[in-house]
C-alpha cells in the first residue's frame, strides 16, 4: 500500500512539474500581452527567463521595466513559453538585440557588430591580432577587462568590432 501511495504521489508531482504541452503553451502565448507603446519585441526561446532576456540585451533595461512592459508576465517570471513575444523597448527606447550573444561581461559597447568567443589559451593580444584591431580598441570595447587581461574568461563573448 505504501508503494502505491508513493507511486501516486510521484505521478502527481511529475504532472504538476511537467513542461506545458504545445497546446497549453499556444493557449498561453495568445494570452500574453505587452503595452501598446512597445517598439521592440523579442521572441522567447527555450530556456529563457526574465533575467536571461535582460542579460541577452546587456541589461539595457531593468526587471521593473520588463514587468511594466509585459504586465501579463507574473512576478516570478514563471509563465514565459518558447514562441511567445515579449516587449523589450518602448517609445523611442528601442532595444536592438546586441551583436554578442550571452554570456558577455558588463559594459560591452552598444555599437558592437562583431564578437569573439574566448577559448582556452586565448590572450587579449592574440584576440586583437587575429581580429585586426589594436589592443587599445579591444580594451575600450570591453571595459570589464583589466590591463593585464587577467579577467578574460573562457566561453564569454567579447567585442572585436564596432559600427563605423
Amino acid at each position: 500500500m505504501f508503494t502505491n501511495v508513493l507511486l501516486s504521489v510521484a505521478a502527481l508531482a511529475s504532472q504538476a512539474l511537467a513542461a506545458p504541452t504545445l497546446e497549453q503553451a499556444s493557449q498561453l502565448i495568445t494570452r500574453q500581452g505587452y503595452v501598446s507603446t512597445c517598439t521592440s519585441t523579442y521572441n522567447v526561446l527555450s530556456g529563457d527567463a526574465c533575467f536571461v532576456i535582460i542579460d541577452k540585451f546587456h541589461s539595457q533595461f531593468s526587471l521593473a521595466d520588463f514587468y511594466s512592459w509585459n504586465p501579463e508576465v507574473d512576478s516570478n517570471c514563471s509563465n514565459l513559453f518558447p514562441g511567445e513575444t515579449v516587449c523589450v523597448g518602448v517609445n523611442g527606447t528601442a532595444t536592438p538585440l546586441p551583436a554578442c550573444p550571452s554570456p558577455v561581461k558588463p559594459g560591452l559597447v552598444t555599437d558592437c557588430d562583431d564578437c569573439y568567443t574566448v577559448v582556452d589559451g586565448d590572450t587579449c593580444g592574440a584576440i586583437a591580432t587575429t581580429n585586426d584591431i589594436t589592443l587599445a580598441e579591444f580594451y575600450s570595447w570591453n571595459p570589464d577587462l583589466d590591463n593585464e587581461c587577467l579577467t578574460l574568461e573562457v566561453d564569454y563573448n567579447y567585442c572585436v568590432g564596432v559600427s563605423a
